[in-house]
């Protein structure tokens, strides 16, 4: 079955929400916006852009499972009416891999909370789409630009990536035999045993779980070149990476592919980094960067995005399309 990591939306007005992390809160208050303004026929697609997972604060505050499962119940209300596209937050859950800010591990805490859950959820994970594009002319993703983006071959290989096989060529680089022999070379080169490894970053006790050496496979997936092209597109910082003017390029590239066999693409919407006042325009433009939840500085100001998706993109319009749930 062929793979296609981008979303077309022809008509309808979409609701956008940015990076939740966790908090259930804010997930609710948006959640509920939207479906007060779908019945009043105000609304017709709810997007969230990636990053619904893992928060910095105390383990009560962070209520990623919660969010997720929510979401999966609100799809089979929704159906194609809800998007959600991947962030790279839930990356480190498909692959497994751990996830961590300094000293702060994002992964753990969450593995942990799957419980059995974790089958469904990574495999919601591992399905999501990558960009939704529009007939009006507004793309949409979690981070933004980035240099291979002007190359058709890459983003070809983005279009159709496939995790399960990348996963299966990172198994296909050892004889399964051979990984306890290699989970003994972690340990050494570590100095943490394997097994407390695999139950405090991954929440897996029993060397017969077939989950056991999945971080293991995870890690040899990563150098696969695929990979590193999805981690560049996920992961990247779009100017403070490639400053102003080279971001500009990287950006116009990526509009002109994500156009390919579809309406011209000409604005970009994206969440991933920290916004003054909830929203910032970038790249001459071209660009809406939008803070729905905790990259909001001051958290209050968070915003969401209301567009229609059929007409033709201006920022003025979507400037004028933003919107907070917490009555300002």
């Amino acid at each position: 079955m062929s793979t296609n990591r981008i979303v077309s939306i022809d008509s309808g007005v979409v609701m956008v929400v940015t990076d939740l992390h966790g908090d259930w809160p804010l997930y609710c208050r948006y959640r509920d916006v939207f479906l007060g303004l779908r019945a009043r026929g105000l609304a017709d697609t709810l997007l969230f852009t990636g990053d619904l997972i893992h928060n910095e604060g105390p383990a009560e505050s962070d209520r990623s499972v919660e969010i997720v499962l929510d979401l999966l119940e609100l799809r089979e209300e929704l159906g194609n009416a809800l998007v959600v596209l991947l962030g790279n937050h839930e990356v480190a859950h498909i692959y497994p891999f751990v996830l961590a800010k300094g000293d702060f591990l994002y992964s753990p805490r969450f593995e942990h909370a799957l419980g059995l859950y974790h089958d469904a959820i990574v495999n919601f994970f591992d399905a999501l789409p990558f960009y939704a594009r529009t007939r009006g002319g507004v793309a949409l993703c979690h981070a933004g630009a980035f240099p291979q983006a002007a190359d058709p071959a890459m983003m070809a290989s983005l279009r159709a990536y496939s995790h399960r096989d990348v996963l299966r060529w990172g198994a296909s680089r050892i004889p399964r035999e051979r990984l306890p022999e290699l989970s003994e070379a972690v340990a050494a080169e570590s100095g943490i045993p394997y097994d407390i490894q695999a139950w405090e970053n991954f929440a897996v006790a029993d060397p017969e779980d077939p989950r056991y050496y999945d971080n293991l496979i995870g890690e040899l997936a990563m150098a696969h070149p695929h990979f590193d092209l999805l981690w560049t597109a996920l992961f990247n910082r779009n100017e403070a990476d490639y400053g102003e003017d080279n971001y500009a390029y990287h950006l116009t590239a990526l509009l002109r592919a994500l156009s390919e066999d579809y309406a011209s693409q000409r604005i970009l919407v994206t969440g991933h980094m920290r916004c003054p006042n909830g929203y910032r325009i970038v790249a001459g433009g071209g660009q809406l960067r939008l803070a729905s939840g905790d990259h909001a500085r001051p958290y209050q100001s968070a915003r969401y995005l209301l567009f229609d998706a059929a007409k033709p993109a201006r920022m003025v319009d979507l400037v004028g399309g933003l919107g907070s749930v917490f009555g300002k």
